[in-house]
């Protein structure tokens, strides 16, 4: 056959080439739209990088231990956050396997202060059953607050329902409760699974490279875990961008055994310090219709 006739398109070809169109398609709606682009091993690999731990001790090489000890950063990332990001706003981008099925990826304006633990947030993407949430840690009873996206049903319940964070209707649309939103205690969240995977014999790390993120200079790890039935580990594969400059994470993507992914969370447009009071995670300046 000569390459002229190899070429000439067919009606096999063209349904192959349309095939090939819509299962692009199909994984693009799958795959988080956000840009990653790699930076490559051009810039100078010995530079510290960050300002240091909140007692103010000296910056750390953050890609030397990229390479040679996740747990040491992640413990040095928890230490410079305390104390420094008291609130800030953001957009949260989040995407999860629920029960076997990927959810549509959901966009969230937040409004976050640590002391006390508070979190508000106003879905603007894809909401599931509520649009709008509140937590305040020591109010409500411990609960959270939530306004119904349907519009019919919010007047049926008076404007609002109030649930535990972890009740079973919560956790039937998220992985994470509320309470573990936030950037100190999703650093805990993960040195509890890498301690105990380390412990195991579990744990596998690798430095993923440098990356920009819409603008944020990151450094990458990747974690793997062994496939272990009694430690029921979130997810074979993780990979953890690190923001050089806030020495935070600000993407975690997870993956399961058969390297499919099942979670993607991105903290976006983060504004530290933007002056949050108790007063803005009162019902009424959450637009949640409550006392």
């Amino acid at each position: 056959m000569s390459v002229r006739q190899l070429s000439r398109p067919t009606n096999k070809k063209i349904r192959l080439l349309v095939g090939l169109l819509l299962a692009g398609l199909f994984c693009i709606q799958l795959i988080p739209s956000e840009q990653v682009g790699e930076i490559g091993p051009g810039l100078a690999e010995a530079v510290a990088i960050g300002t240091g731990a909140a007692d103010g001790s000296a910056a750390i090489d953050v890609a030397k231990l990229a390479r040679t000890d996740h747990i040491a950063l992640l413990e040095h990332c928890l230490n410079h956050a305390r104390g420094r990001y008291l609130d800030y706003t953001c957009t949260f981008v989040k995407q999860e396997e629920i029960r076997g099925k990927m959810s549509k990826r959901q966009v969230i304006s937040v409004k976050f202060m640590e002391e006390p633990f508070s979190v508000a947030m106003a879905w603007r993407e894809n909401p599931g059953p509520g649009d709008r949430l509140l937590y305040v840690e020591g109010k409500h009873d411990n609960h959270m607050l939530a306004r119904p996206t349907n519009a019919i049903l919010r007047k049926l319940v008076g404007g609002y329902v109030k649930r535990k964070p972890d009740c079973e209707q919560a956790l039937a649309n998220t992985l994470r409760p509320v309470t573990m939103f936030g950037f100190k205690r999703g650093i805990e969240n993960l040195l509890k699974v890498y301690r105990a995977a380390s412990q195991a014999g579990d744990l596998r790390e690798e430095f993923g490279g440098r990356f920009e993120l819409e603008g944020r200079k990151t450094i990458k790890l990747v974690r793997y875990l062994k496939l272990n039935p009694q430690a029921d580990y979130p997810c074979w594969k993780t990979d953890i961008y690190i923001d050089t400059e806030w020495l935070l994470p600000i993407r975690i993507d997870g993956f399961d055994w058969d390297s499919r992914q099942t979670s993607h969370y991105y903290y976006k447009d983060v504004k530290f310090g933007a002056g949050l009071s108790p007063e803005d995670f009162e019902p009424r300046a959450c637009d949640i219709d409550a006392p």
